[in-house]
């Protein structure tokens, strides 16, 4: 009940940011004016930034690994080494200084994390002596360390074993029990890395599209009844997504377009002055919603410029 009720709470939470975002007024001042001495010509465009971290998962299998549910007791692991991506987050946003960038481009990639697995050394650790083992004898040697590492740091947590150590030995004596159970396990278990990639795209909103509207008229001699046309959704392919080559361009089919829409919203904008001389472009707060495959990401709300209004003040607007 607990829970249901901290997600509902979120859902109202997020709710009502949308909306007080929806209600939030953006405008800018364009054409040609004077500002502190200086002529300034201005246009109001939008450009978005798309943020999209990846993590990479790359898997090595251990050399023990077919052993791994006999011998411990576990479910057993993949047998083959692999390589996985997934999307982990992503944000959209507008670019203030659009002029820097170019729409399409991808920039600030960075990596965090480690970017390959070690691979099993020839001479690996469980190995104590020049004695040579056939491959599951030598596998259940190993285990039965594992289990004897496991029940050393127990009495040594519990005081049956190694009278007189404590403090700062007891604690680097438990440091190199897991260190080398660590090492042992990796031979059943196998090895990951795991590498976060973060990829920036730039995305130019177009001017807005409207659809066709017929003129509706009230009786035969009545004078053609104006009807608003109503703007189209915008959408973008940002890139592909796949979960065995992660990022790949637009034009890779193997993988899920990211699909970026922007949907408009009913807004009020100002009535314009038609003795006015001052011009704003006001924003539509519209729907921006990031998708890969049937699958929605991302959902905030932006201000958006192509899809506002234009609106002719006699004074400059406060």
């Amino acid at each position: 009940m607990k829970r249901l009720f901290t997600i509902s709470l979120l859902l109202v939470v997020s709710s009502l940011a949308m909306t007080l975002s929806a209600q939030q007024v953006v405008k800018k001042r364009i054409g040609s004016y004077i500002e502190n001495g200086n002529v300034v010509v201005a246009e109001a465009t939008t450009t978005l930034a798309v943020d999209v971290t990846v993590e990479v998962e790359e898997f090595i299998p251990g050399p023990y690994a077919r052993y791994a549910d006999r011998m411990l007791g576990c479910k057993k692991p993949r047998m083959s080494e692999s390589t996985s991506y997934r999307i982990v987050s992503t944000n959209v946003g507008v670019v203030e200084d659009a002029s820097r960038y170019t729409a399409g481009n991808v920039d600030n990639v960075s990596y965090c994390g480690c970017t390959k697995p070690e691979p099993f050394s020839e001479f690996m650790p469980d190995r104590l002596n020049s004695k040579v083992q056939d491959l599951e004898n030598a596998a259940a040697a190993a285990a039965e360390q594992i289990f004897e590492l496991r029940t050393a740091r127990l009495e040594l947590i519990t005081a049956e074993l190694g009278d007189g150590v404590y403090g700062a030995g007891l604690e680097s004596a438990l440091n190199e029990i897991s260190r080398i159970e660590k090492e042992y396990t990796e031979l059943f278990l196998g090895r990951r890395a795991v590498t976060t990639v973060n990829y920036r795209f730039y995305v130019a909103v177009e001017p807005a599209e409207f659809e066709e509207v017929e003129p509706q008229t009230e009786g035969e001699n009545a004078a053609p009844v104006v009807v608003e046309p109503k703007m189209l959704p915008q959408s973008h392919i940002v890139a592909r997504f796949s979960q065995y080559d992660g990022i790949v361009p637009k034009d890779d089919y193997k993988g899920e377009i990211i699909l970026l829409t922007i949907n408009p919203v009913e807004m009020s904008y100002p009535e314009s002055n038609i003795k006015g001389k001052v011009t704003y472009r006001y924003a539509n707060n519209s729907e921006i919603i990031l998708s890969s495959g049937q699958e929605i990401i991302s959902k905030c709300t932006l201000p958006i410029y192509e899809f506002g209004r234009t609106v002719t003040f006699v004074a400059p607007a406060k």
